[in-house]
């Protein structure tokens, strides 16, 4: 029924909305909002936290795909099941400002319903992929190469603004339809309740089956407990068991922190160990059987070893300085923010000083979690 802005039809209103549903959409909303939020802008090493965004969206989803079926008339998905056609007129009717009363979604609402969750879903997989592929964590971190990893961050990205503008063109929905109907459906998500016309046709209400949903839900959420869990627990690709080289860090560890070998390939390393003699405008030469040996060490574990963030990063060497890690492009690009004054201010007083900030650096996995600057050498605004 077309709404017509000359008469205003009595009203009624009727439960269209379950709480857990309305619930549902709510926690959703925050979840999404706090995962976008520090996935575009929060620093890096807030990346846990978005990930826990992210497992609470699909602990979401993975609800509302039970509640489908089981929820009351208007939750579940044969609600609001339209033919393309349907959605067609609906979005013609929208254009031209003529719409029709519904008691739950319409048809545009339905499709981007089941847009949402498309792209929701596709944001969780890439995510996943993203951890285990380019972080070295999670789940999937012993079946994901750093390649498949970076290819999902591209695409997690993409998805992240495409699910901006879906969100936005949700809410220019929603205050359209409120508009032209002169209907709170903001309001009405949030008490169940929907204003609607005298006489409009409405079915029995079906209603909601909780304890089928809880048990299916359960079952769900008892497989992903378990599954998981084990799945972390396979080593991450690409990451070789390294034994202690206590002669290097006998020798290097005498005057500088000593660096993980994946930091720099085989080239800058041999390099590096072939002219001791000035080495950094010092000498620090050693019998020909250390330096042999910790060469050999060190061209093992060189970043051609590894399959992590880090390893491939710092592989691209300077022209200039080929065995300088803070020369590196990737070194000097995640710290161009910092002031030199910071990294002369206790407790760091040195570029070359990673653990002070990085609480894995000894492991060379440099993980965004473990970022923790130092209040006396915070970050530059």
């Amino acid at each position: 029924m077309a709404s017509d802005s000359r008469h205003s039809p009595a009203m009624r209103a009727i439960l269209v909305w379950d709480l857990p549903t309305r619930l549902f959409h709510w926690l959703l909303f925050a979840a999404v909002s706090f995962a976008l939020a520090t996935g575009l802008f929060a620093p890096k090493w807030w990346l846990g936290r978005h990930m826990l965004a992210g497992y609470v969206v699909g602990g979401l989803l993975m609800f509302r795909a039970v509640w489908a079926f089981y929820g009351s008339e208007h939750s579940r998905v044969r609600s609001f099941l339209y033919t393309p056609r349907q959605t067609i007129d609906h979005l013609r009717g929208l254009l031209r400002l003529r719409t029709s009363h519904y008691l739950g979604h319409n048809p545009s609402g339905a499709a981007m319903i089941f847009a949402l969750f498309a792209v929701l879903a596709l944001l969780i997989v890439s995510g996943f992929v993203q951890q285990g592929g380019l972080e070295k964590q999670g789940p999937f971190a012993g079946f994901l190469s750093f390649a498949a990893g970076s290819q999902a961050r591209v695409i997690h990205q993409l998805l992240a603004y495409l699910l901006l503008a879906m969100i936005a063109a949700h809410i220019g929905g929603v205050l359209t339809g409120s508009w032209l109907l002169k209907e709170p459906l903001i309001r009405a998500m949030i008490r169940g309740r929907k204003p609607v016309p005298d006489g409009t046709p409405a079915n029995p209400p079906l209603r909601a089956k909780p304890w089928p949903a809880a048990i299916w839900l359960g079952l769900a959420a008892g497989a992903c407990a378990i599954a998981l869990p084990l799945l972390a627990r396979v080593p991450p690709l690409g990451l070789p068991s390294m034994p202690e080289n206590r002669l290097m860090l006998k020798e290097c560890g005498a005057c500088h922190n000593v660096f993980h070998p994946s930091l720099l390939p085989r080239a800058s390393w041999a390099a590096l160990m072939a002219n001791l003699g000035d080495h950094f405008g010092e000498d620090a030469s050693l019998p020909s059987a250390e330096r042999d040996d910790i060469a050999a060490y060190l061209s093992r574990y060189a970043a051609e070893a590894w399959d992590t963030k880090a390893a491939h990063l710092f592989a691209v060497t300077s022209a200039d300085q080929p065995y300088s890690i803070i020369a590196t492009p990737a070194w000097r690009r995640f710290h161009r923010r910092l002031a030199p004054a910071q990294f002369a201010a206790p407790p760091v007083r040195a570029k070359t000083n990673c653990i002070a900030c990085h609480g894995d650096a000894d492991n060379g996995r440099f993980d965004p979690q473990s970022i923790a600057i130092p209040k006396a050498s915070g970050p530059s605004s």
